[in-house]
């Protein structure tokens, strides 16, 4: 990680996560065992990172795997693999989509702190997916960065 130079790791905030309705007996345990192990590894990693100087992050889970990427509404996942068919018809791996809006998300919330109110609300203008939080993605980082003027990385 710091070999690459990278100063934050951005995690989805678990939290305290709810027990889906009609989970009793071992799966049930078997959902909260899941839960606390997930929370372990990244209670571990911030210890690492901040031996390292490195920040953590966290961001709100919510949609981040449900909504495409490239902003076409929600994806259908398959059952039997790791894949979703978004409404394009295009096929992915179903982690891929959530990673792009993780990192979207924690971009979004950097420029929105380093802007003014003033000037968020006629970002938000532009930009109208940037007015729920829960509903952004990367296309609306790439249509933040449009409306911003900012140059685009390839």
């Amino acid at each position: 990680m710091a070999k690459h130079g990278c100063d934050v790791i951005v995690f989805e905030y678990l939290g305290r996560m709810k027990i889906p309705k009609g989970f009793y007996g071992a799966r049930k345990l078997r959902f909260k065992l899941h839960g606390w192990r997930k929370i372990g590894i990244q209670n571990k990693v911030e210890e690492m990172a901040h031996c390292l100087g490195m920040r953590i992050s966290r961001i709100n889970p919510r949609n981040t795997s449900t909504l495409a990427f490239d902003s076409s509404e929600k994806v259908e996942r398959s059952p039997k693999k790791d894949l979703a068919t978004f409404s394009t018809g295009k096929v992915y791996h179903e982690d891929l989509s959530a990673f792009y809006n993780i990192g979207a998300r924690y971009f979004i919330r950097a420029i929105q702190k380093s802007t003014s109110e003033t000037k968020w609300l006629s970002l938000q203008a532009k930009v109208p997916e940037l007015v729920i939080r829960t509903s952004q993605t990367l296309s609306s980082f790439i249509s933040l960065q449009h409306a911003l003027g900012l140059p685009q990385e390839a």
